[in-house]
Protein backbone atom coordinates (compact mmCIF):
# COMPACT_ATOMS: atom_id res chain seq x y z
CA UNK A 1 0.00 0.00 0.00
CA UNK A 2 1.25 3.73 -0.90
CA UNK A 3 2.49 5.56 2.31
CA UNK A 4 2.42 9.24 2.84
CA UNK A 5 0.03 12.16 3.80
CA UNK A 6 -1.94 11.37 0.55
CA UNK A 7 -2.75 7.16 1.50
CA UNK A 8 -3.08 8.61 4.83
CA UNK A 9 -6.15 10.75 4.22
CA UNK A 10 -7.36 8.28 1.59
CA UNK A 11 -7.57 5.28 4.45
CA UNK A 12 -9.41 8.09 6.65
CA UNK A 13 -11.97 9.53 4.01
CA UNK A 14 -12.29 5.43 3.18
CA UNK A 15 -13.55 5.29 7.09
CA UNK A 16 -15.62 7.99 7.00
CA UNK A 17 -17.54 7.10 3.76
CA UNK A 18 -17.77 3.66 5.32
CA UNK A 19 -19.20 4.89 8.62
CA UNK A 20 -21.54 7.06 6.85
CA UNK A 21 -23.29 4.35 5.02
CA UNK A 22 -23.74 2.02 8.17
CA UNK A 23 -25.27 5.02 10.19
CA UNK A 24 -27.95 5.26 7.15
CA UNK A 25 -28.39 1.59 7.88
CA UNK A 26 -28.31 1.35 11.43
CA UNK A 27 -32.08 0.61 12.03
CA UNK A 28 -32.66 -2.20 9.47
CA UNK A 29 -28.80 -3.59 9.90
CA UNK A 30 -27.74 -4.78 13.40
CA UNK A 31 -24.08 -5.40 12.03
CA UNK A 32 -23.98 -1.50 11.12
CA UNK A 33 -22.84 -0.27 14.81
CA UNK A 34 -20.24 -2.80 14.49
CA UNK A 35 -18.86 -1.15 11.60
CA UNK A 36 -19.07 2.45 12.67
CA UNK A 37 -16.65 1.21 16.18
CA UNK A 38 -14.57 -0.61 13.39
CA UNK A 39 -14.44 2.14 11.40
CA UNK A 40 -13.51 4.89 14.23
CA UNK A 41 -10.53 2.75 15.24
CA UNK A 42 -9.57 3.56 10.95
CA UNK A 43 -9.84 6.38 11.95
CA UNK A 44 -7.99 6.71 15.01
CA UNK A 45 -4.74 4.72 13.56
CA UNK A 46 -4.65 7.33 10.85
CA UNK A 47 -4.51 10.15 13.51
CA UNK A 48 -1.55 10.97 15.88
CA UNK A 49 -2.36 9.49 19.10
CA UNK A 50 -4.48 11.49 21.44
CA UNK A 51 -6.04 13.43 18.49
CA UNK A 52 -9.62 12.95 17.01
CA UNK A 53 -12.96 11.96 18.44
CA UNK A 54 -13.09 9.97 21.44
CA UNK A 55 -15.69 7.71 20.49
CA UNK A 56 -18.22 6.49 17.59
CA UNK A 57 -20.62 8.98 18.66
CA UNK A 58 -18.19 11.71 18.45
CA UNK A 59 -17.27 10.69 15.14
CA UNK A 60 -20.99 10.51 13.83
CA UNK A 61 -21.86 13.88 15.62
CA UNK A 62 -19.12 15.35 13.09
CA UNK A 63 -19.67 13.68 9.98
CA UNK A 64 -22.34 16.45 8.78
CA UNK A 65 -18.96 19.23 8.98
CA UNK A 66 -16.24 19.45 6.46
CA UNK A 67 -13.60 16.82 7.57
CA UNK A 68 -10.88 19.72 7.45
CA UNK A 69 -12.78 20.96 10.49
CA UNK A 70 -12.27 17.74 12.82
CA UNK A 71 -9.48 15.33 11.72
CA UNK A 72 -6.27 16.64 12.20
CA UNK A 73 -4.20 15.70 9.35
CA UNK A 74 -2.29 18.88 6.59
CA UNK A 75 -4.74 19.49 4.45
CA UNK A 76 -3.34 22.12 3.07
CA UNK A 77 -0.86 19.83 1.22
CA UNK A 78 -4.44 17.33 -0.11
CA UNK A 79 -6.90 17.74 -2.86
CA UNK A 80 -8.89 21.07 -1.62
CA UNK A 81 -12.47 19.01 -2.43
CA UNK A 82 -11.11 16.06 -0.28
CA UNK A 83 -10.62 18.73 3.29
CA UNK A 84 -14.11 20.14 2.29
CA UNK A 85 -16.01 16.63 2.25
CA UNK A 86 -19.06 16.13 4.44
CA UNK A 87 -20.33 12.91 4.56
CA UNK A 88 -23.83 13.47 6.11
CA UNK A 89 -26.46 15.95 5.39
CA UNK A 90 -30.04 15.83 7.19
CA UNK A 91 -28.86 13.19 9.51
CA UNK A 92 -29.69 10.02 7.36
CA UNK A 93 -28.64 10.73 4.21
CA UNK A 94 -25.29 10.72 2.38
CA UNK A 95 -24.25 14.25 0.44
CA UNK A 96 -23.76 14.44 -3.47
CA UNK A 97 -20.06 15.14 -2.10
CA UNK A 98 -19.65 11.45 -0.41
CA UNK A 99 -20.65 9.14 -3.79
CA UNK A 100 -18.46 11.48 -5.46
CA UNK A 101 -15.46 11.24 -3.04
CA UNK A 102 -16.51 7.05 -3.00
CA UNK A 103 -15.58 6.99 -6.75
CA UNK A 104 -12.73 9.13 -6.39
CA UNK A 105 -10.80 8.66 -3.16
CA UNK A 106 -11.54 5.01 -1.60
CA UNK A 107 -8.80 3.37 -0.76
CA UNK A 108 -8.66 -0.77 0.63
CA UNK A 109 -8.19 -1.22 4.28
CA UNK A 110 -6.45 -4.70 5.37
CA UNK A 111 -6.76 -6.71 7.91
CA UNK A 112 -4.16 -7.79 10.34
CA UNK A 113 -2.96 -10.55 8.19
CA UNK A 114 -3.11 -8.57 4.83
CA UNK A 115 -5.81 -9.57 3.50
CA UNK A 116 -8.45 -7.23 2.31
CA UNK A 117 -10.68 -6.20 4.91
CA UNK A 118 -14.29 -5.94 2.36
CA UNK A 119 -16.67 -4.78 4.74
CA UNK A 120 -20.15 -6.42 5.49
CA UNK A 121 -21.69 -7.46 2.05
CA UNK A 122 -24.90 -4.91 3.31
CA UNK A 123 -22.50 -2.34 2.69
CA UNK A 124 -23.53 -0.48 -0.53
CA UNK A 125 -20.93 -2.34 -3.27
CA UNK A 126 -19.63 1.99 -3.95
CA UNK A 127 -17.76 2.22 -0.70
CA UNK A 128 -16.45 -1.27 -0.24
CA UNK A 129 -15.23 -2.10 -3.47
CA UNK A 130 -12.00 -0.32 -4.68
CA UNK A 131 -10.65 -0.46 -8.31
CA UNK A 132 -8.00 -3.12 -7.41
CA UNK A 133 -10.31 -5.52 -5.71
CA UNK A 134 -12.51 -4.94 -8.95
CA UNK A 135 -9.95 -5.60 -11.28
CA UNK A 136 -8.60 -8.52 -9.26
CA UNK A 137 -12.35 -10.19 -9.45
CA UNK A 138 -13.28 -9.54 -12.88
CA UNK A 139 -9.72 -10.09 -14.39
CA UNK A 140 -9.27 -13.45 -12.95
CA UNK A 141 -12.37 -14.66 -15.03
CA UNK A 142 -11.20 -13.63 -18.35
CA UNK A 143 -7.27 -13.64 -18.07
CA UNK A 144 -7.89 -17.29 -18.58
CA UNK A 145 -7.93 -17.36 -22.14
CA UNK A 146 -6.28 -16.18 -25.37
CA UNK A 147 -5.28 -12.67 -25.52
CA UNK A 148 -8.18 -11.92 -28.70
CA UNK A 149 -10.53 -13.64 -26.24
CA UNK A 150 -9.31 -10.91 -23.63
CA UNK A 151 -9.52 -7.73 -25.71
CA UNK A 152 -13.27 -9.05 -26.43
CA UNK A 153 -14.07 -9.04 -23.26
CA UNK A 154 -12.61 -5.64 -22.28
CA UNK A 155 -13.89 -3.88 -24.81
CA UNK A 156 -17.78 -5.69 -24.21
CA UNK A 157 -17.20 -4.45 -20.59
CA UNK A 158 -16.70 -0.89 -22.00
CA UNK A 159 -18.77 -1.16 -25.14
CA UNK A 160 -21.93 -3.11 -23.71
CA UNK A 161 -22.67 -2.16 -19.82
CA UNK A 162 -25.92 -2.48 -20.60
CA UNK A 163 -28.91 -5.23 -22.14
CA UNK A 164 -31.51 -7.91 -22.55
CA UNK A 165 -30.38 -11.36 -21.60
CA UNK A 166 -30.62 -12.36 -25.16
CA UNK A 167 -28.67 -9.25 -26.46
CA UNK A 168 -26.07 -10.11 -23.97
CA UNK A 169 -25.85 -13.45 -25.25
CA UNK A 170 -25.66 -11.98 -28.73
CA UNK A 171 -22.73 -9.84 -28.07
CA UNK A 172 -20.76 -12.47 -26.49
CA UNK A 173 -21.00 -14.85 -29.61
CA UNK A 174 -20.41 -11.72 -32.00
CA UNK A 175 -17.53 -10.75 -29.98
CA UNK A 176 -16.23 -14.03 -29.43
CA UNK A 177 -15.61 -13.04 -25.65
CA UNK A 178 -15.81 -14.95 -22.62
CA UNK A 179 -19.03 -15.47 -20.19
CA UNK A 180 -18.03 -12.89 -17.21
CA UNK A 181 -20.61 -12.70 -14.21
CA UNK A 182 -20.68 -9.27 -13.72
CA UNK A 183 -23.97 -8.47 -15.29
CA UNK A 184 -27.12 -7.87 -13.03
CA UNK A 185 -30.94 -6.72 -12.64
CA UNK A 186 -30.81 -2.84 -12.88
CA UNK A 187 -30.88 -0.86 -9.40
CA UNK A 188 -34.17 0.15 -8.10
CA UNK A 189 -32.67 3.85 -7.71
CA UNK A 190 -32.43 3.24 -11.76
CA UNK A 191 -35.71 2.66 -12.44
CA UNK A 192 -38.99 4.93 -13.34
CA UNK A 193 -41.88 2.47 -12.16
CA UNK A 194 -44.76 3.34 -14.03
CA UNK A 195 -48.61 2.22 -13.83
CA UNK A 196 -47.51 0.19 -17.13
CA UNK A 197 -44.15 -0.12 -17.49
CA UNK A 198 -40.58 0.65 -16.02
CA UNK A 199 -38.05 2.69 -17.96
CA UNK A 200 -34.78 3.53 -17.58
CA UNK A 201 -32.31 6.08 -19.08
CA UNK A 202 -28.81 5.95 -20.28
CA UNK A 203 -26.04 8.51 -19.50
CA UNK A 204 -25.06 9.93 -22.92
CA UNK A 205 -21.73 9.74 -22.50
CA UNK A 206 -21.47 5.51 -21.09
CA UNK A 207 -24.32 4.36 -21.66
CA UNK A 208 -25.33 3.55 -18.19
CA UNK A 209 -28.46 3.88 -16.22
CA UNK A 210 -28.26 7.03 -14.63
CA UNK A 211 -29.72 7.47 -10.98
CA UNK A 212 -32.95 8.83 -10.59
CA UNK A 213 -33.08 11.02 -7.30
CA UNK A 214 -35.65 13.70 -6.32
CA UNK A 215 -37.08 13.97 -9.88
CA UNK A 216 -33.44 14.35 -11.18
CA UNK A 217 -31.35 11.85 -13.97
CA UNK A 218 -27.84 11.91 -13.24
CA UNK A 219 -25.04 10.16 -14.44
CA UNK A 220 -22.75 9.49 -11.26
CA UNK A 221 -19.46 9.51 -12.77
CA UNK A 222 -18.37 12.83 -11.88
CA UNK A 223 -16.62 13.35 -15.75
CA UNK A 224 -19.98 13.05 -17.34
CA UNK A 225 -22.55 15.72 -18.42
CA UNK A 226 -25.43 13.65 -17.61
CA UNK A 227 -28.02 16.11 -15.85
CA UNK A 228 -31.86 15.98 -16.65
CA UNK A 229 -35.13 16.61 -14.96
CA UNK A 230 -37.79 14.16 -14.74
CA UNK A 231 -41.56 14.66 -14.75
CA UNK A 232 -42.46 12.46 -13.27
CA UNK A 233 -46.65 12.80 -13.96
CA UNK A 234 -46.13 13.27 -17.32
CA UNK A 235 -45.94 9.00 -17.79
CA UNK A 236 -48.49 8.19 -15.29
CA UNK A 237 -50.50 5.89 -17.79
CA UNK A 238 -50.97 4.89 -21.29
CA UNK A 239 -47.68 3.14 -21.21
CA UNK A 240 -45.50 6.05 -22.27
CA UNK A 241 -42.28 7.44 -20.09
CA UNK A 242 -42.40 10.28 -18.20
CA UNK A 243 -40.70 13.28 -19.99
CA UNK A 244 -37.17 14.74 -19.74
CA UNK A 245 -35.97 17.82 -19.65
CA UNK A 246 -32.58 19.26 -20.08
CA UNK A 247 -32.15 17.43 -23.65
CA UNK A 248 -30.01 19.67 -25.52
CA UNK A 249 -28.32 19.18 -28.91
CA UNK A 250 -24.86 17.74 -26.99
CA UNK A 251 -26.90 15.99 -24.61
CA UNK A 252 -29.39 14.11 -24.77
CA UNK A 253 -30.94 10.70 -23.49
CA UNK A 254 -34.21 8.63 -24.96
CA UNK A 255 -36.07 5.94 -22.10
CA UNK A 256 -35.97 2.46 -22.23
CA UNK A 257 -38.23 0.18 -21.06
CA UNK A 258 -36.58 -1.54 -18.14
CA UNK A 259 -38.05 -5.42 -18.21
CA UNK A 260 -35.37 -8.00 -18.30
CA UNK A 261 -32.54 -5.43 -18.77
CA UNK A 262 -29.06 -5.83 -17.12
CA UNK A 263 -26.28 -3.98 -16.87
CA UNK A 264 -22.42 -4.20 -15.42
CA UNK A 265 -22.28 -4.27 -11.64
CA UNK A 266 -21.77 -0.67 -9.98
CA UNK A 267 -17.91 -1.14 -9.46
CA UNK A 268 -17.49 -2.81 -12.85
CA UNK A 269 -18.82 0.43 -14.54
CA UNK A 270 -16.92 2.92 -12.35
CA UNK A 271 -13.55 1.22 -12.22
CA UNK A 272 -13.13 -0.72 -15.89
CA UNK A 273 -16.31 0.81 -18.44
CA UNK A 274 -15.56 4.39 -17.31
CA UNK A 275 -12.14 4.25 -17.88
CA UNK A 276 -12.24 2.21 -20.82
CA UNK A 277 -13.99 5.13 -22.91
CA UNK A 278 -10.93 6.56 -22.95
CA UNK A 279 -9.09 4.07 -23.56
CA UNK A 280 -11.24 2.69 -26.53
CA UNK A 281 -11.52 5.57 -28.15
CA UNK A 282 -7.79 6.53 -28.19
CA UNK A 283 -6.99 3.10 -29.54
CA UNK A 284 -9.73 3.38 -32.03
CA UNK A 285 -7.82 7.17 -33.22
CA UNK A 286 -4.35 5.17 -33.40
CA UNK A 287 -6.03 2.27 -35.51
CA UNK A 288 -6.62 5.11 -37.88
CA UNK A 289 -3.81 6.28 -38.41
CA UNK A 290 -1.81 5.38 -41.35
CA UNK A 291 1.13 3.14 -40.71
CA UNK A 292 0.54 2.50 -37.06
CA UNK A 293 0.29 -0.99 -35.25
CA UNK A 294 -2.09 -0.72 -32.23
CA UNK A 295 -1.85 -3.56 -29.43
CA UNK A 296 -4.83 -3.26 -27.05
CA UNK A 297 -4.02 -4.22 -23.59
CA UNK A 298 -0.91 -5.56 -24.44
CA UNK A 299 0.48 -8.86 -22.41
CA UNK A 300 -3.05 -9.29 -20.77
CA UNK A 301 -3.07 -5.52 -19.65
CA UNK A 302 0.43 -5.00 -18.68
CA UNK A 303 -0.34 -1.75 -20.49
CA UNK A 304 -2.99 -0.31 -21.87
CA UNK A 305 -2.00 0.34 -25.53
CA UNK A 306 1.17 -0.93 -27.20
CA UNK A 307 1.89 1.18 -30.24
CA UNK A 308 4.05 0.47 -33.08
CA UNK A 309 5.42 2.49 -36.26
CA UNK A 310 7.07 1.48 -39.60
CA UNK A 311 9.74 3.38 -38.54
CA UNK A 312 10.66 1.38 -35.70
CA UNK A 313 9.13 3.60 -32.91
CA UNK A 314 7.04 2.09 -30.26
CA UNK A 315 5.85 3.41 -27.06
CA UNK A 316 3.99 1.97 -24.12
CA UNK A 317 0.61 4.14 -23.27
CA UNK A 318 -1.56 3.56 -19.67
CA UNK A 319 -4.63 6.16 -19.59
CA UNK A 320 -5.40 7.62 -16.11
CA UNK A 321 -8.60 9.02 -15.20
CA UNK A 322 -8.18 9.71 -11.42
CA UNK A 323 -9.21 12.75 -9.82
CA UNK A 324 -6.25 12.94 -7.43
CA UNK A 325 -2.92 12.82 -9.33
CA UNK A 326 -1.02 11.28 -6.27
CA UNK A 327 -2.78 7.66 -6.36
CA UNK A 328 -1.05 7.54 -9.98
CA UNK A 329 2.19 8.22 -8.42
CA UNK A 330 1.63 6.31 -5.63
CA UNK A 331 0.69 3.33 -8.06
CA UNK A 332 3.17 3.91 -11.24
CA UNK A 333 2.30 2.70 -14.30
CA UNK A 334 3.87 0.04 -16.57
CA UNK A 335 4.09 2.18 -19.57
CA UNK A 336 5.96 5.17 -20.04
CA UNK A 337 3.62 6.99 -21.72
CA UNK A 338 1.24 8.63 -19.50
CA UNK A 339 -2.33 9.68 -20.51
CA UNK A 340 -4.89 11.85 -19.17
CA UNK A 341 -8.40 12.92 -20.12
CA UNK A 342 -8.32 16.44 -21.34
CA UNK A 343 -10.61 17.51 -18.56
CA UNK A 344 -7.95 16.20 -16.30
CA UNK A 345 -5.44 18.92 -18.24
CA UNK A 346 -4.48 20.83 -15.16
CA UNK A 347 -2.97 17.51 -13.28
CA UNK A 348 -0.07 16.90 -15.76
CA UNK A 349 2.43 19.37 -14.83
CA UNK A 350 1.76 18.18 -10.87
CA UNK A 351 1.91 14.28 -12.62
CA UNK A 352 5.14 14.84 -14.22
CA UNK A 353 6.69 16.02 -11.67
CA UNK A 354 5.62 13.12 -9.76
CA UNK A 355 6.73 10.93 -11.82
CA UNK A 356 10.15 12.36 -12.71
CA UNK A 357 12.24 10.32 -9.90
CA UNK A 358 10.61 7.19 -10.70
CA UNK A 359 11.16 4.79 -13.72
CA UNK A 360 9.22 1.84 -15.77
CA UNK A 361 10.11 -1.69 -14.15
CA UNK A 362 12.46 -1.82 -17.07
CA UNK A 363 14.44 1.65 -16.20
CA UNK A 364 12.28 4.18 -18.57
CA UNK A 365 11.72 7.70 -17.80
CA UNK A 366 7.74 8.66 -17.52
CA UNK A 367 6.27 11.41 -19.93
CA UNK A 368 2.46 12.96 -19.53
CA UNK A 369 0.46 13.95 -21.75
CA UNK A 370 -3.57 14.96 -22.27
CA UNK A 371 -5.33 13.04 -25.27
CA UNK A 372 -5.16 16.08 -27.28
CA UNK A 373 -1.60 16.32 -26.71
CA UNK A 374 -0.59 12.88 -27.10
CA UNK A 375 -2.32 12.88 -30.40
CA UNK A 376 -0.65 16.36 -31.51
CA UNK A 377 2.43 14.83 -31.16
CA UNK A 378 1.62 11.18 -32.76
CA UNK A 379 0.36 13.18 -35.96
CA UNK A 380 3.54 15.10 -36.21
CA UNK A 381 5.87 11.70 -35.41
CA UNK A 382 3.63 10.15 -38.35
CA UNK A 383 4.68 13.40 -40.56
CA UNK A 384 8.19 13.28 -39.83
CA UNK A 385 8.61 16.30 -38.02
CA UNK A 386 10.08 17.14 -34.81
CA UNK A 387 8.54 16.13 -31.61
Amino acid sequence: MPSGEHATARRAVTAMLRAGAAWIHRNEEERAWRELSRMHGVLLACLPIGTGPATPSEMIDCLPKQLRDWIPLNWSDLPEDMGELIVLENDDELTDQAFEAGMSYLEALYRDDGRFEPGGTWLPAWVRQTAEQTERATFRQIRSGSQAEYEAARAMLTEVPCGTEQALIEEYSHRRAPRMDVYEALPKDRVFQGRDASWWWPCPQCAYPMVLRGGQLRCEYPSHQGRFGLLQDSGASGGRPPRVTGISTRSKTAAVRAEGVLCVNWPVWRYITCPGLVEVALMRWLEHQPGVRVERWENMDEWDIGVYLEDGWSGRVDVKDHKDPQTIIDRPPTGEIVVVPNHHRGQVNALQAGLDPLRTPDGHRYTVFTVSRFKTVMTKRLKGESV
